[in-house]
């Protein structure tokens, strides 16, 4: 016969326990039993078996409960536990503004967005390696002695557009702390204002590059000598150089976004029964069973909600939750 596999921990020592009492029931038993048969003609019995097999049974039925909920009692420490330390985790990962108040993160949701589209109007981090592609598209083009100076010019002007494209964000400034619920918004702003106001400085620099050396170096192709092509090179490699170090402050200026986006999204085992949600665009919320929402509203929540694609028992609000149910032919 082949052997049971060993019983995990922590519940190795409730099986241990039980087992222990099993053996005790089987040898207590064992005694009844025997009284019972020496009592058919052998000597007295010393105490009644049915009355000795019921105080067997309540006691096991006394030491199989305490151990299991002792068990159960582990179980749920255990469950708390797993569920902090998770919420920490989701804290530390998404940054400060994901442990503000979830109350203010869902009041001011809305706005949050709107900041972070407006500091995040495209994918600036690919536009900065989008302009850099055209700085090593403008050297091919100087490596190739038979393509005429205009497309060297058109190169010029087409990466002077997409700097300007790139330059349209709103200028950073600060304001004045505020003492009210709006202070979490001034945190927004200025989580996306300083990394944005990094970005707009590089863009600037590179920009007085382009038209400050490398622009007049090109408009004098035709007439240069051929070593000038030296210099030339030098100057798009400094742009190349420049707009590496630009991608790098966009990807800060991602982060920080991302972050308004989770902290305006993710409602994972957060508390919102305090919160104001009339009024609150909900859609894209995510949320799941430990999350604690205002009287009447989680039955209206769950009706709007799908399962998330990505992440298991997490669920998204779908749609505006409605007091009253839609039927499928309306």
């Amino acid at each position: 016969m082949g052997s049971y596999p060993r019983a995990p921990e922590p519940g190795r020592r409730t099986c241990d326990a039980l087992n222990t009492l099993l053996i005790a029931a089987h040898g207590q038993l064992g005694i009844a039993v025997s009284d019972r048969i020496g009592a058919q003609g052998g000597v007295p019995e010393l105490r009644h078996p049915d009355l000795a097999l019921d105080r067997l049974l309540a006691a096991t039925h006394r030491a199989a409960g305490s151990a299991v909920y002792g068990r159960l009692s582990r179980e749920a420490h255990a469950a708390r536990k797993r569920r902090n330390l998770d919420l920490e985790a989701r804290l530390t990962a998404h940054g400060p503004l994901f442990g503000r108040s979830p109350a203010v993160r869902v009041k001011y949701r809305e706005d949050a967005l709107h900041l972070a589209r407006t500091y995040w109007p495209f994918d600036l981090a690919e536009a900065a390696r989008a302009a850099i592609r055209i700085v090593q598209d403008l050297c091919n083009l100087l490596d190739d002695t038979t393509q005429p100076a205009r497309a060297a010019h058109t190169a010029v002007e087409r990466l002077r557009q997409h700097l300007g494209d790139m330059s349209q964000l709103p200028e950073p400034h600060r304001h004045p702390a505020n003492l009210t619920g709006l202070d979490y918004l001034e945190a927004v702003h200025c989580s996306l204002a300083d990394p944005t106001e990094r970005l707009l400085s590089d863009l600037h620099d590179i920009r007085q590059l382009l038209d400050g050396e490398l622009a007049p170096l090109i408009s004098t192709l035709q007439k240069a000598e051929p070593f000038y092509r030296y210099g030339l090179d030098a100057v798009a490699q400094d742009l190349i150089d420049d707009l590496t170090q630009s991608c790098d402050k966009a990807d800060v200026l991602a982060n920080a976004v991302a972050e308004i986006e989770w902290a305006s999204s993710d409602f994972v085992g957060a508390d919102l029964s305090s919160a104001k949600l009339e009024g609150v665009r909900l859609e894209g919320i995510l949320w799941d069973h430990t999350t604690a929402w205002p009287g009447g509203w989680e039955t209206l929540i769950r009706r709007a909600s799908l399962p998330s694609d990505e992440q298991r028992g997490i669920l998204i609000i779908a749609a505006e939750p409605l007091d009253t149910a839609v039927h499928a032919e309306a």
